[in-house]
Order: C-alpha cells, then sequence, then structure tokens
C-alpha cells in the first residue's frame, strides 16, 4: 500500500493492556509499526467480510405491530 498526505487518520481510545500488548508483540514480528499492524489487520479483517448484507427473508405475512403484540400476550417470545 502507497501512503499519500490525503489518508484519514483515526485514533483508537480505550484498548485493553493486554490488546495493546499483543498489537505490540505482532507489530515487531511482522517487522512493522504498530499503526501498519492496526492497518494491515483491519484491511485482513474486512477482507473476509462478505461485501454486502443478504437480502431479507420475504415473511409469509407483514409483521404488524399488533401481530407482535398478541404473539408476546400469547406468550411466543
Amino acid at each position: 500500500m502507497v501512503y499519500t498526505a490525503d489518508m484519514s487518520s483515526i485514533l483508537i481510545k480505550d484498548i485493553p493492556a493486554e490488546l495493546h500488548e499483543r498489537l505490540r508483540e505482532a507489530a515487531a514480528r511482522d517487522h512493522r509499526s504498530m499503526n501498519k499492524e492496526v492497518v494491515a489487520l483491519l484491511e485482513a479483517a474486512l477482507a473476509a467480510r462478505p461485501p454486502e448484507l443478504p437480502r431479507p427473508i420475504q415473511a409469509a405475512f407483514p409483521l404488524t405491530d399488533g401481530w407482535l403484540e398478541r404473539a408476546v400476550t400469547e406468550g411466543r417470545t
């Protein structure tokens, strides 16, 4: 990846000490700065996710507020 001046920045706060240490160790193992390690981990994590959400399931009937209230009243939770 080529870094340019127009790249965005992010500040991550309240990282647990154990996670920070694991990140530091991973960066050292991979010969990266902690920042470059975070970018690499985020890229890998996001690449593994599906590109979009699956389509919603089509219900056989509309789930209205009235239907949901009856279901709860009848104990179908």
